[in-house]
């Protein structure tokens, strides 16, 4: 009786030694997942890049529309050059992109309702004697940099078709004179400046 009563003191003993070692072990896994979740949740942080950008034209500050627009036009008019600046003073790098929304020629207006940027863009570099570029320095704007959105008119005094050049010349001219405006050509465009997936 006193040996079996010895036998199941010991493995009682045993038991507590392994329970007490168990709950150890327990514990000290528990806290070491504590440890080790609060450590991956405080460690989590997020920075948001900074995105400014500024449009002026004409020594305004714009939204994002801009009107140019030409008093006269004749043959051999001297170049007409004019530019909205985008400026980007973010961290980002930005896709640029237009929109022609009018153009006024004479007294035609087109509009976006009836005509692409694209086919604006085209009627007016191919479509008269004198050539109107429309176009963005680059597609893309870099953090700390400027990139422009300019209007060129050009009309030699010899643009090498001398019936278009006298049969515009003389549009232009009735149409200031019997309109009495100040404006021959107006363009009224959207510039666009989004940022670039992944950036």
């Amino acid at each position: 009786m006193k040996e079996k009563s010895k036998k199941v003191f010991k493995t009682i003993k045993r038991l507590r030694y392994f329970l007490i070692i168990a709950i150890l072990l327990l514990s000290i896994n528990a806290y070491a997942w504590f440890v080790y979740i609060t450590k991956v949740d405080t460690s989590i942080t997020a920075r948001v890049r900074s995105w400014n950008v500024m449009f002026q034209a004409h020594d305004t500050t714009i939204v994002s529309e801009v009107i140019f627009s030409v008093g006269e036009i004749y043959p051999g008019m001297p170049d007409y050059n004019d530019f909205a600046t985008i400026t980007n003073n973010g961290e980002s790098t930005g896709s640029l992109t237009f929109r022609i929304k009018s153009v006024q020629i004479f007294e035609n207006t087109y509009t976006e309702d009836d005509y692409t940027t694209e086919e604006l863009v085209a009627m007016l570099a191919d479509n008269y004697p004198f050539k109107i570029d429309v176009q963005l320095t680059n597609d893309t704007i870099t953090p700390n940099s400027t990139e422009y959105f300019t209007v060129d008119i050009t009309w030699p005094y010899e643009s090498g078709d001398d019936e278009l050049d006298t049969y515009w010349g003389n549009v232009a001219y009735t149409y200031r004179n019997s309109t009495n405006s100040d404006t021959c050509i107006s363009i009224t465009a959207e510039v666009r400046v989004s940022q670039l997936n992944g950036d």
